[in-house]
């Protein structure tokens, strides 16, 4: 994962707060101007990191219900990572978000 996307997630993760969480599957609600305010690139990006197969499976978004899905390995991707990185403990944000990004990088 880029650095630069690892800095836009770690900022982004602000506006965002963790509605349901299940191992495997992860809501997120947000206010429809976060997404608004994205480029297109940018939720491009993270086509790259998902596939049937991958360690992230896919995601959605519904910007009318104001929230983003995102169905994930939970063996892979222990759910406590991403509990820690939507959580309010920036430094534990920071931790977490090097932990999936040594799980998502290319040679893992």
């Amino acid at each position: 994962m880029p650095a630069e996307s690892l800095g836009d997630l770690l900022t982004l993760r602000r506006f965002v707060e963790v509605a349901h969480h299940i191992p495997g599957r992860l809501r997120l609600r947000f206010s429809n101007k976060l997404i608004a305010s994205l480029s297109q690139g940018k939720l491009k990006q993270l086509d790259a990191y998902c596939s049937p197969e991958g360690y992230l499976r896919r995601y959605q978004i519904n910007s009318d219900t104001g929230s983003i899905v995102l169905e994930y390995d939970a063996a892979a991707i222990r759910p406590h990572i991403l509990n820690q990185l939507f959580g309010q403990d920036g430094e534990q944000a920071q931790q977490a978000l090097e932990q999936l990004a040594a799980i998502l990088s290319p040679s893992h």
